[in-house]
């Protein structure tokens, strides 16, 4: 049993399952009826799912538990498999300040290449946007990803990641301010 503490705690929400209308509303109620606020979400469609991520801030003696059994009848009314996990407290973030694009022809890797490579220069994604667009006999992947990259020069890993994978890859500093 989780005790009770006297500051707000994060929880970060998942839900899955078949889309359709008012299931973002209902998410937002149930946090809202906690008494808890929604910070930062991500929701979309993945080939006709409904997926969401959502980090909450619950207010002082709630607990994921609470926020559990607040978001249980969505669950079960929506069939959504919905998942609360408390947020540990985490050092302070280093916001991105650069936007990765890629484009070009879908094949398998893409993702796999372009995030070990950003890895392995100790570049941070912190957000990635993915589609897959074009037609189903020319498929074209489009990968927005923003990354605290600091001091890190991309040029040299960009120019060999295009010419490996045939795509396009571009960067552009983002500015703090527009986030």
């Amino acid at each position: 049993m989780e005790t009770e503490t006297s500051t707000d705690s994060i929880v970060v929400i998942t839900a899955v399952g078949r889309d359709g209308p008012g299931i973002i509303a209902a998410l937002a109620k149930a946090v809202f009826d906690l008494g808890g606020n929604l910070d930062d979400a991500s929701m979309t469609r993945l080939h006709g799912a409904f997926a969401a991520m959502v980090a909450a801030r619950l207010p002082a003696g709630k607990s994921e538990d609470d926020a559990r059994d607040a978001l249980r009848p969505l669950a079960e009314e929506r069939g959504l498999t919905v998942t609360v996990q408390a947020v540990p407290d985490a050092p302070a973030e280093t916001p991105p300040d650069t936007l990765v694009t890629v484009y070009g022809a879908d094949k398998p890797g893409i993702v796999y290449r372009v995030a070990a490579a950003l890895a392995a220069l100790g570049v941070n994604v912190t957000d990635m946007d993915t589609r897959l667009t074009g037609t189903e006999d020319a498929p074209v992947y489009i990968m927005l990803l923003e990354a605290a990259v600091g001091a890190v020069d991309l040029a040299a890993t960009t120019t060999l990641l295009a010419a490996t994978l045939g795509v396009e890859i571009s960067t552009q500093a983002l500015d703090s301010e527009a986030l």
